[in-house]
């Protein structure tokens, strides 16, 4: 089965090689296609996602539908200003000359996604592949089964195996192969830490550049000046959300003691206004994607005080809503990235154990920050590495295609979104045209003192 796929790649790498993906008429209709391909099966696409993870359909338009589609819309309606070469000043010492920078396609690229937002996370980058030129090899998550199957069948009537294809199969067994053995001009992998790194030391032995969206302990910091009200509504909503299954879901609150109590009692009557007391049979509320996420999570459930929640059902991979407290030392749930619907608790007295408390976990994925003091989120914009979050909300950061969405250290490396697909999946080349005119005649041997002194001349002056 591995030949199959590696034979795949290397018709894709003839088919780029070819020039095919390259015009912009060509990469409009992708893009226009890849959109009609969503639109037309959204039904099927809503069906499967209840499958694999019980959500709503209005949850998977907020979160599937709607940002896919925003993403091709932005490709589309950009692309072609973004690929034209762009001329750029050229310094003195070059001139008579005229620089210009190429933007061209990486080439084969190849994107992994994961199993909790199994639409978005591969659309988003596929989008930016196409509208860049480039061809796609993609591997989804085999435990949002229903959902993958769909997309890969989907993508592979819709698309040429020699330009765009899906692979089935376990992770594990398919990639290896694929990636010590073929070179790609991006690897886009979106998942956990351990497997990311894996991931890149594979591609490394091809010299294959990698994107990782990767996750942490995105903590979510509520102090004394803050609108307790809204934060609880916000935090509520970016916690839950898929259940808690999201990368950049609120992973844990420093709350200031002063205000804690309150926005304990405000945050559990935000829950039952969204969900009820009988969470369990509220449609709107999500499932834990399967048997080995739900077990470790259960796990979490006795390393601190419950004070909110706790119920759980076997049979349906249900559990609730839940705010913990009293942490044992060293528990797992402050250690790893809780993706569920657990809410761990800490309060703090001064801001120097805020910065105390995130340097536990560092390089965030995401912060969150609910302050109406000026000198409290500068503080953590300043003296916090994070990939990006907001101040007075969650998880918004996400849906403005203007801004990257990355994170930093342990929680990824490369950008994407809007502009910033498109340049992660091409690549700059910078040509310079020189007039053919006479060279000056310090440029070249034999080299005396006073060549040197007209360099310097050249290179010293002042630009203030």
């Amino acid at each position: 089965m591995t030949s199959h796929y590696l034979e795949i790649y290397r018709s894709q790498k003839a088919f780029y090689d070819s020039g095919a993906t390259r015009s912009a008429s060509f990469r409009k209709e992708q893009l226009e296609k890849l959109w009609q391909l969503i639109k037309k099966n959204e039904k099927q696409f809503e069906e499967a996602l209840y499958a694999d993870l019980h959500k709503h359909p209005q949850e998977v338009f907020i979160t599937e539908f709607g940002p896919a589609y925003e993403e091709i819309k932005v490709q589309i309606k950009n692309f072609r200003k973004w690929m034209k070469p762009r001329r750029v000043p050229t310094p003195i010492f070059l001139q008579p000359s005229v620089s210009r920078i190429y933007p061209e396609p990486v080439g084969n690229t190849l994107i992994i996604t994961p199993w909790n937002y199994p639409l978005i996370l591969t659309m988003r980058p596929l989008a930016g592949a196409i509208a860049a030129g480039n061809t796609v090899l993609i591997k989804q998550s085999e435990y949002s089964a229903n959902t993958s199957t769909l997309i890969e069948t989907l993508i592979n009537n819709e698309f040429p195996s020699q330009y765009i294809h899906a692979i089935p199969g376990i992770g594990s067994e398919v990639l290896p192969p694929i990636l010590e053995q073929c070179h790609f001009g991006r690897v886009f992998f979106t998942g956990s830490t351990i497997v990311g790194s894996k991931v890149m030391e594979m591609a490394a032995k091809q010299l294959s550049p990698v994107s990782l969206e990767l996750g942490g302990k995105s903590p979510c910091i509520i102090d004394n000046t803050a609108n307790l009200t809204l934060a609880a509504k916000r935090i509520v909503w970016g916690k839950l959300l898929n259940c808690g299954q999201s990368c950049v879901a609120p992973d844990y609150l420093l709350v200031h003691e002063d205000v804690k109590e309150k926005l304990l009692q405000l945050t559990i009557s935000e829950i039952e206004k969204n969900y009820g007391k009988d969470v369990q049979h509220n449609p709107d509320y999500g499932r834990i994607i399967h048997e080995g996420r739900y077990r470790k999570l259960l796990s979490y459930l006795s390393e601190g005080k419950i004070v909110y929640g706790g119920n759980t059902n076997d049979e349906d991979r249900f559990i609730a809503p839940t705010i913990m407290e009293d942490l044992a030392p060293g528990a797992n749930l402050m250690k790893e990235e809780i993706f569920g619907p657990i809410l761990p608790v800490f309060t703090y007295k001064n801001n120097g154990e805020v910065l105390s408390k995130i340097a536990e976990n560092p390089y965030p994925l995401s912060v969150y920050v609910f302050s109406n003091d000026r000198k409290m989120q500068d503080l953590i914009l300043q003296q916090v590495p994070f990939g990006g979050g907001c101040i007075n909300e969650t998880i918004y950061h996400l849906a403005n295609h203007h801004m990257p969405f990355s994170g930093v250290g342990t929680s990824g490396m490369g950008g994407h979104l809007g502009k910033h697909s498109f340049d992660l999946f091409t690549h700059y080349k910078g040509v310079v045209k020189k007039a053919n005119l006479p060279e000056p005649f310090f440029r070249f041997p034999p080299f005396t003192d006073q060549k040197a002194k007209l360099w310097r001349r050249i290179v010293d002056r002042k630009w203030f």
